[in-house]
């Protein structure tokens, strides 16, 4: 998620603020939540669900309403609510600045609507498509006294956001989309990030909506093999499953990985520990070896130097033997005795230092052995060490790799958003409020206005292999501009088909789709990541500055 700062965090709007610390009280006892727990404040990532404490603790009935088709004939200024049944996503919020009110509908229909407030003169509420980029539970303002914003569903970082407010008939906030106190905290147990929300200067009704030139998800092969019996082994084919399938199985698959890696990282952190010991051990005995073997060197060196010393003293005293046999030593002659005593000893002392080296050799190659048994064995705890070292470094590799795979699941996981913009001629796509590419687009005629088209996958077909759809056209800026003059004097879809008939204010929804170019390659990256939730826009607009890098989706501004 992007690093936002804390004066861009808290731009919720003023008027919004303040009047949020009267309705405080109010919404206390509308919407139940004094027997709430206190809670701190809350962030939903954008993969998280509603927090179980809510989802555990409901605000009075279910606050959903049934409708069998795509049902439009409830008035505008209609709240009452039909038969209650389970919620169906994805949803999608409508806003009518004229009218006043936010409409949630999902496949079905109409969920339920609510007076709101939106912004007053001089601080309009922006009109375009924006989605559900955050949420606090207990939001308070940075910039306004830290005021309260309970219910805080956030559309835009620059502080535009829909929350708890006083609703007093008429557009009376900063920007912010004011909701009664009871919606606020039902539409918070309904809605999560990542879900669009649509603010248009008057009436606008989705549509279902079926064209060949739709985007269509593609089906693809498991990465988790279904088990078979031996017999059928031979004849089983890859099965195909759907992009969320895929991403489920993906996010399986990175799991088990990871916690394989995880377990392999604990049992070598502890074998290495011991290894270390071992290593450490060898060392030991490595340097005690090296020590004696060092003296064992110096000590047969040196009985090499007495030895060589008294062969040198032997030959010097050797007597001359011409007066050795003269003296006739073997006669007893005292002389001769005296004359070939120094020989006698040098000899002894030859035979004794012969002796030494003899032994200080010995001793040399006994500790020579050792210390080539204690190298052989300290190298051996090494290379032991290393290996551990090097199968530590590989699982935590796989560990990080898992995790970001489990990562890279979890955000096929979430609706794929697309943007056509005749204005910047690209296409961008976004999954998990964050940008995978963006390519060139070709739009037709592009002189002649396209309008802003959004396209919805509300749903699975029968076929279970392709999707549903909804569409929301938004008026261009001619047939806003004379509504704005003149006022509604019909309902939604048909006032702005006419008034596109009147001022060429853009395509239909199918002339739009049908106006487009778009590259096979990335129609096929697109159709690997769409299942329901995935939404296409297609606009006139640029890309809204509001789409930052990370932590936003593709937005439109129409003004």
């Amino acid at each position: 998620m992007a690093r936002i700062s804390a004066v861009a965090y808290g731009r919720i709007c003023g008027a919004c603020a303040l009047s949020a610390l009267f309705a405080a009280t109010a919404a206390t006892t509308a919407s139940g939540f004094e027997s709430m727990p206190a809670i701190a404040l809350h962030y939903v990532s954008p993969f998280d669900d509603v927090p179980p404490w809510i989802a555990r603790k409901p605000y009075g009935r279910s606050p959903y309403v049934r409708s069998s088709k795509m049902n439009h004939s409830q008035p505008a200024h209609a709240t009452n609510r039909a038969e209650t049944t389970s919620l169906e996503r994805p949803l999608f919020a409508v806003i009518s600045i004229t009218d006043q009110h936010v409409s949630i509908y999902n496949h079905r229909g109409l969920v339920d609507r609510s007076p709101i407030s939106t912004g007053m003169a001089g601080h309009p509420t922006p009109k375009g498509v924006f989605t559900i980029i955050g949420r606090e539970r207990f939001h308070h303002s940075n910039i306004y006294s830290g005021a309260p914003m309970p219910f805080m569903q956030r559309i835009t970082w620059s502080g535009i956001a829909m929350h708890l407010g006083v609703v007093p008939g008429h557009p009376a906030s900063h920007g912010c989309v004011r909701l009664p106190a009871a919606f606020a905290a039902k539409l918070w147990v309904m809605t999560r990030i990542g879900e669009r929300v649509v603010i248009s200067p008057n009436e606008v009704t989705p549509v279902e909506f079926a064209n060949p030139l739709l985007p269509a998800p593609k089906m693809l092969a498991q990465t988790v093999a279904e088990s078979a019996t031996p017999a059928s082994d031979a004849a089983a084919q890859p099965s195909l499953v759907n992009p969320r399938q895929y991403a489920e199985q993906l996010k399986a698959k990175a799991a088990a990985d990871g916690a394989a890696a995880l377990k392999i990282i604990k049992e070598t952190t502890a074998a290495i520990r011991i290894k270390q010991q071992d290593a450490a051990h060898a060392s030991t005995e490595l340097r005690a070896a090296e020590a004696v073997h060092s003296i064992a060197q110096a000590r047969a060196g040196a009985a090499t130097e007495r030895y060589e010393t008294a062969v040198a003293a032997v030959g010097a005293k050797q007597p001359d033997s011409i007066v050795l046999a003269e003296l006739k030593p073997e006669n007893g002659n005292a002389e001769a005795s005296r004359f070939t005593k120094p020989y006698d000893a040098a000899e002894t002392a030859r035979d004794a230092a012969l002796t030494a080296k003899k032994n200080a050799d010995a001793a040399l190659a006994e500790a020579a052995a050792k210390l080539e048994t204690a190298k052989a064995a300290a190298d051996a705890r090494d290379a032991e060490l290393a290996e551990a070292n090097r199968r530590l470094d590989e699982a935590s590799e796989a560990s990080q790799t898992a995790t970001k795979a489990e990562k890279e699941a979890l955000v096929r996981l979430t609706p794929i958003s697309v943007l056509v913009s005749k204005k910047d001629g690209k296409i961008y796509v976004r999954q998990g409020l964050a940008p995978l590419f963006d390519a060139p687009a070709i739009v037709r005629d592009p002189e002649r206005p396209l309008g802003s088209h959004l396209y919805i996958a509300t749903a699975v077909d029968s076929d279970g292999t392709s999707l549903k759809w909804s569409v929301l056209s938004m008026p261009g800026r001619a047939a806003e501009e004379h509504s704005e003059r003149h006022g509604r004097t019909a309902s939604g879809e048909d006032q702005f088909g006419s008034l596109r008939k009147a001022h060429g204010s853009g395509s239909t929804a199918a002339e739009a789709l049908e106006r487009v170019e778009i590259a096979q390659d990335v129609r096929d990256r697109i159709a690997e990541r769409l299942w329901t939730g995935g939404s296409l826009i297609i606009s006139d607009q640029p890309l809204s500055g509001e789409t930052g890098a990370v932590g936003t989706d593709l937005t439109v501004k129409l003004r």
